[in-house]
């Protein structure tokens, strides 16, 4: 299969990422020329035999891939932001630990502004404030950071920041009220008085967004973090779970779209759970629109696609990026239903595929995460719906909803008993090379090439110029 039949959007994908990722050292008419010829050789490699018509297609699909590359070259050189003092009222849209710091986000008439304030001033999210500071090049609020290691200028722009704020007084002038930061304090505050340790903690991640830090240490440890980032995972199992309980409602698919944007927008809208929300809804609206359902490897590029040209910025955001290979890889291998044994496949091909972008962020990865995710994923699937069920009696005052707290505490602590015996057993750790990095790139290639079927010599191209590839635009 070509990907021109297929798959089209993931040739556009490619050449985004590859020309996005030159953006910030040449110039964009240059960056949107690699795209373009990235493009090309994808298509190339990849293609076994080009469909009918493509001659038509094919100048249309370079230019889908330069023009808007171009634009998004462009954003990624934002103007100087001026030193100058600014006074007003700004709404606190997030707020998280950073450092010996709390990093807030201000929703301010000057953009989107980051402000860092001392560990005793906890503003409430989706409070309004008046504000009195100077606005500062995002890059002053980072005196010190790796080049080479995580860069927070770029973590900050991806989330859509666009200055930074030196605070100098802070006054509340309004509550939260019933903004949606404000409903995910609410939230937050009823988890945190009424849940036992470790169920509040994965209640507090899958229902917030919020990591506890003792849990997430532990599955840090584990090699299942992912699990507490509210992703593809989490939006699937939501949609599952709405799908099947409006079986047979007339407005099925608008009620559960509704509702799944809200559980995105409640938890943050982090660029996994936007990017799997997108894919969700391509898949809903796929066969009322279109007559059938989109290749999955077309959804998730569209997906993928459609956050960049929202963001540029959170190509560099390695959640993005981690969702985007892992779905890829899932999708490819997937196709046609998974069973056991192609489960297992996708999940030793996930880890690995993600195995060089996860050290390179966070330095060394467990290796029991590769024993442990296969179990522990449909573990989840059944614990999380289960443990908010649970939840619910003690969440709204009923008698005697301590009960099932307890009971579905004592399962969590049989997992954290199982998961430390299995990281007993498998102790090791693996850190980042970029023989790991060419390893995990030519498995993206494997799995793409499956997907694809270009059969064994294009394939065997595809992994070879993907590992390639994978040393040049890193």
């Amino acid at each position: 299969m070509s990907p021109l039949a297929g798959a089209p959007f993931l040739v556009i994908l490619s050449g985004w990422c590859a020309g996005i990722s030159l953006s910030t050292r040449v110039p964009p008419c240059v960056a949107s020329l690699a795209g373009v010829l990235f493009s090309a050789g994808f298509l190339l490699v990849s293609t076994k035999r080009l469909p009918p018509g493509w001659e038509r297609f094919l100048p249309v699909l370079f230019l889908a891939v330069a023009l808007p590359l171009y634009f998004m070259s462009l954003r990624l050189h934002p103007e100087a932001v001026a030193e100058v003092s600014w006074k007003g009222q700004a709404i606190i849209g997030t707020e998280r630990s950073w450092g010996s710091r709390r990093a807030v986000t201000l929703e301010s008439p000057k953009g989107r502004l980051l402000c860092m304030l001392k560990p005793e001033d906890r503003p409430l999210e989706g409070e309004k404030i008046q504000v009195a500071g100077r606005l500062v090049p995002l890059e002053n609020l980072f005196h010190s950071f790796s080049k080479g290691g995580f860069d927070p200028v770029r973590y900050w722009r991806a989330k859509g920041v666009e200055a930074g704020f030196v605070c100098s007084s802070a006054v509340a002038v309004d509550s939260p009220g019933n903004r949606k930061t404000a409903w995910r304090t609410r939230l937050r505050k009823k988890l945190l008085l009424t849940m036992p340790p470790l169920l509040r903690g994965h209640l507090l991640a899958a229902w917030t967004g919020e990591r506890d830090p003792e849990i997430a240490d532990m599955h840090r440890r584990w090699g299942t973090a992912h699990l507490l980032a509210v992703s593809g995972f989490h939006v699937g199992i939501l949609a599952a779970v709405l799908l099947w309980c409006l079986r047979g409602f007339r407005f099925k698919l608008l009620l559960c779209s509704t509702l799944l944007w809200g559980y995105v927008f409640l938890t943050g809208c982090a660029s996994s759970a936007c990017r799997a929300m997108v894919m969700i809804q391509l898949a809903l609206l796929g066969p009322v629109l279109a007559g059938r359902p989109s290749l999955g490897l077309n959804s998730v590029s569209v997906a993928g696609g459609l956050l960049l040209l929202i963001n540029p910025w959170v190509f560099w955001d390695v959640g993005w990026r981690l969702s985007v290979i892992s779905a890829l890889i899932l999708c490819s291998i997937g196709q046609g239903g998974l069973s056991p044994l192609r489960g297992l496949a996708a999940s030793l091909s996930i880890w690995t595929g993600t195995a060089g972008e996860a050290t390179a962020a966070f330095e060394a990865i467990p290796v029991s995460g590769l024993v442990l995710n296969p179990l522990a994923l449909p573990a989840f699937s059944f614990l999380l719906p289960v443990a908010s069920i649970a939840a619910a009696p003690a969440l709204f005052g009923f008698p005697g909803g301590w009960a099932p707290l307890w009971g579905m505490e004592g399962v969590f602590e049989i997992w954290v008993r199982f998961a430390d015996f299995v990281c007993w057993i498998v102790p090791w750790q693996i850190g980042f090379s970029p023989a790991l990095w060419n390893l995990s790139a030519a498995v993206l290639g494997g799995a793409i090439a499956y997907g694809l079927k270009t059969g064994l010599i294009n394939g065997l191209l595809l992994i070879l110029c993907a590992s390639f590839c994978g040393s040049v635009f890193h």
